[in-house]
């Protein structure tokens, strides 16, 4: 048993990884009585843009009075921010007891890290009664753990890009046939802004599996961070252009919830929810004079979406990049090279990081805190980005004064 949330959490992360199947976890959901199926649930997938749109869409379903949970990853400070309840992390008392009550149950059928965090949740929200649980896929959708949810009332697709192609597939359509996976029947389907051959893959499934499919078309940016999306104005707090897609697709969710679950929205609460709402290291501006910037951009997609928000300030740019070798990083640069007058490729604690030593032709500091001081002090514009697990370093070892 647990007496410290530190070792709960140690020993819960050093089971990151296991060998045992997709199959394999629907069965011990099936052991426990599935408790999955107990919510209203809307499954988000895509190559970026889940945790925003996530975050956008809780906090307008919250504008009107609901319980909303979420579950997330990575984390970006504790693991307990993967789990929420109206935007505040699983209490560090519950995530024990919840785990010291289960432990022999998780280790019986050796669960791993993830899968012991989405039964974690299951069994927190089922004690906070929530209205809706809106559950991010962790990779893919069609063989991740998430997906044992059998009655997901709302499937979305935020964007299709290139990442994970180890595991999803070498073109955009094998990519988006694996997130697809979690499209179920009878069930409502929303995608964002995908090409014309992802788009036709998400048609089939809806027609395969009789869904209702919902596309987002056009929103205006009316400049100075307001848009227009279905005759209503919005104003976001993010500088992030990227974030316009992402919040007009949570509207659109949001929308398509109410008429479902039965509720007449306050447009004038939402509005509001909407420039109050906030999601940590998506062009998070975290100094002024200079201006510094967090981003966890951390495939192609996601870098040139960046490349475009930055491009928008004036002044001196210095960009700070760090990545896991799993990602696709010489090109990552290549691209964040041609936006800034200085990029530093650097390095932060995690066995997977890139090798400074293949950067022979940039900038390198195996110091971040080096490399963020020396920026400060020479440039206008700082650009910290690229891995989540960097970000989380970054938030919580560097005081931005």
């Amino acid at each position: 048993m647990f007496t410290r949330i530190e070792d709960a959490i140690d020993w819960i992360i050093s089971r990151r990884n296991n060998n045992c199947s997709f199959d394999h976890f629907k069965e011990v959901c099936h052991k426990a009585d599935d408790p999955q199926n107990d919510f209203y649930t809307v499954h988000i997938a895509g190559t970026d843009g889940k945790g925003s749109t996530v975050t956008y869409l809780c906090d307008l379903l919250m504008s009107q009075g609901y319980k909303v949970g979420t579950l997330t990853s990575p984390h970006l400070v504790t693991h307990l921010d993967r789990i929420r309840v109206n935007g505040q992390n699983i209490p560090e008392n519950t995530f024990l007891n919840i785990l010291n009550e289960n432990y022999e149950f998780y280790t019986e059928n050796e669960l791993s890290m993830f899968e012991m965090d989405f039964l974690i949740m299951c069994e927190y929200f089922s004690q906070e009664r929530v209205d809706f649980a809106l559950v991010e896929v962790g990779m893919g959708g069609r063989l991740d753990s998430t997906n044992v949810i059998d009655n997901t009332k709302l499937s979305i697709i935020t964007t299709i890009g290139y990442d994970h192609m180890d595991r999803l597939g070498n073109t955009l359509k094998e990519i988006c046939t694996e997130k697809c996976g979690i499209i179920k029947n009878h069930s409502k389907v929303l995608i964002g802004h995908l090409d014309e051959e992802c788009k036709e893959t998400v048609k089939d499934f809806c027609e395969e599996r009789n869904c209702e499919l919902y596309e987002l078309g056009e929103y205006e940016d009316l400049g100075n961070r307001r848009f227009r999306f279905h005759n209503y104005e919005y104003e976001l707090s993010s500088y992030a252009a990227y974030q316009l897609h992402n919040a007009s697709l949570s509207l659109y969710a949001f929308e398509i919830i109410s008429e479902d679950y039965g509720f007449t929205i306050d447009y004038e609460e939402a509005a509001k929810a909407l420039f109050m709402s906030k999601w940590r290291c998506r062009f998070e501006i975290v100094r002024d004079n200079p201006r510094v910037i967090l981003d966890g951009a951390h495939n192609i997609h996601g870098i040139e979406a960046l490349c475009d928000s930055f491009d928008r300030f004036t002044g001196s740019k210095c960009i700070i990049f760090s990545a896991l070798k799993r990602k696709e990083y010489q090109k990552m640069a290549q691209m964040l090279k041609e936006h800034c007058d200085k990029l530093v490729i650097t390095d932060f604690p995690d066995s997977g990081v890139i090798d400074l030593s293949e950067f022979n032709e940039y900038d390198t500091d195996p110091d971040y805190k080096h490399a963020i001081d020396e920026a400060i002090k020479n440039y206008d514009n700082i650009l910290i980005c690229g891995s989540l697990y960097f970000m989380s370093d970054v938030v919580l070892n560097y005081k931005f004064a």
